[in-house]
């Protein structure tokens, strides 16, 4: 009778405990697509182009020069004596080395621009995400692609609704 009576009380509690609980509402949206799309992501991208257009277009002039250079000291290479042709190989190899730190002092350049221009991306997405979830009711918003969701039902895919108050949130900043 006793162990009759203790295998209903489990059920009853194993069943009711559920009952309880409130309801999950989980959602998935793409960062990324966010971060890109977005008129902030935008504008941020155009602001890093803007700055580093000449700096592009100089390192590929100074990659042009180095392959004809090479070119040339290919051509040049049978005519020459071996101590001229020692000398523009030392010289080709002294202006790889320069091209190689200006590219090298580009791209840190535009890592510390990344990161002082994607700041304030990142910052309101993180503002809008937060303000959605709880106004709409959201237990948890994950990133779609880091995640570590397998298969996600595009249903619970908010990143249009959210790319759509990011857009607002921006325009409103810029007036």
């Amino acid at each position: 009778m006793r162990r009759i009576l203790f295998a209903v009380l489990v059920l009853v509690f194993a069943f009711q405990t559920p009952a309880f609980a409130a309801p999950q509402k989980i959602a998935v949206a793409s960062m990324a697509k966010l971060i890109k799309d977005s008129e902030i992501g935008q504008d941020a991208q155009k602001k890093m182009e803007k700055k580093f257009a000449t700096a592009k277009t100089q390192l590929e002039t100074k990659q042009k020069e180095l392959e004809s250079l090479k070119q040339s000291l290919q051509k040049q290479s049978l005519v020459l004596s071996l101590e001229a042709k020692q000398d523009k190989e030392l010289e080709f190899k002294r202006k790889v080395r320069d091209f190689q730190d200006l590219t090298q002092a580009t791209q840190r350049k535009m890592q510390i621009e990344q990161k002082k221009v994607g700041t304030p991306v990142l910052q309101l997405l993180e503002k809008v995400v937060n303000e959605y979830g709880k106004k709409n009711g959201y237990t948890a918003i994950y990133d779609k692609k880091s995640s570590g969701f397998l298969y996600v039902d595009e249903t619970i895919d908010i990143t249009n609704q959210l790319m759509l108050e990011m857009n607002r949130a921006f325009r409103a900043g810029k007036k």
